[in-house]
């Protein structure tokens, strides 16, 4: 049964026409990250990617990382790099771009994999940002572990999660053990088999926006609204319709929805 909390207000927002954004060229990614810096641990100057072969296995310096490059898959953006975290079955399949410091690790829904948040990495490596998704692995939060690891051997300082479904009921629950700077979770359940994300439990300090749909099938909006902390009013955001999960970047509130996620890495972020 999922703990109960005191009711709270909703904040409704509704889109007064549906919108997309443009999707930005692969060519605006800046500097994107190729694998074979990832191995230069003290060298300023990369390798040839040419030098690393496919199938190789890497130990990164900068965080105990062990890493197996894979071919990109086909529905990642030219240019996204791509490699297995972790040992055999249980491995995890990470995707990743962009430069700088500052990393965010997107999180799939329960079954998902790295296409899931294709369009939101791209989109998010262009505004320079280091970004991370995966496809879980054989333990939920060695893989949400597994890609904050990567960004931080390639170089992120601090690095934020955004996750919808399972995936934000796990960025919730790891982000304050992981010091995250700041948490979107869209269509989180409260709980999911063994894992409590409410807030009462993850006592994540930093920035943190859940989002829900109020007709939602899958996850009830009372549900996620346990994952927002109760002593936040702009927290939690309802909105209109029954959109679950990733459906939320693609639906009538999606350049809301985008806003929400840039206003709050900007937070976490110091702007």
């Amino acid at each position: 049964m999922l703990p109960s909390t005191t009711p709270r207000p909703t904040t409704a927002r509704t889109a007064s026409a549906p919108s997309r954004r443009a999707r930005p060229a692969v060519g605006a990614l800046a500097a994107v990250l190729a694998l074979a810096a990832l191995t230069a641990c003290s060298s300023d100057t990369p390798p040839d990617p040419e030098a690393v072969p496919t199938g190789a296995t890497t130990t990164l310096a900068a965080a105990p990382v062990e890493l197996t490059p894979t071919d990109p898959d086909d529905c990642l953006a030219e240019g996204v790099a791509a490699a297995d975290v972790g040992e055999d079955l249980a491995a995890t399949h990470v995707a990743w771009a962009g430069s700088g410091t500052r990393g965010v690790v997107l999180s799939p829904q329960d079954g998902g994999d790295v296409c899931q948040w294709a369009d939101e990495l791209v989109r998010l490596a262009s505004q320079g940002y280091l970004v991370a998704t995966f496809t879980w692995g054989g333990a939920a939060e060695e893989s949400v572990r597994g890609a904050v690891d990567v960004l931080r051997a390639a170089g992120a300082q601090d690095v934020a999660l955004v996750g919808a479904s399972m995936g934000g009921a796990w960025s919730a629950a790891l982000a304050q053990d992981l010091d995250a700077a700041a948490v979107v979770a869209l269509s989180p359940p409260a709980a999911f088999g063994d894992l409590d994300a409410t807030a009462a439990t993850h006592g994540f300090t930093g920035p943190i926006v859940v989002v829900a749909s109020a007709g939602d099938g899958d996850v009830p909006a009372a549900q996620s609204m346990q994952v927002a902390p109760l002593d936040d009013p702009d927290a939690y955001v309802e909105l209109s319709g029954s959109a679950h999960g990733v459906a939320l970047l693609d639906g009538e509130h999606a350049d809301q929805v985008h806003d929400i996620i840039d206003e709050t890495l900007a937070a976490g972020f110091g702007g």
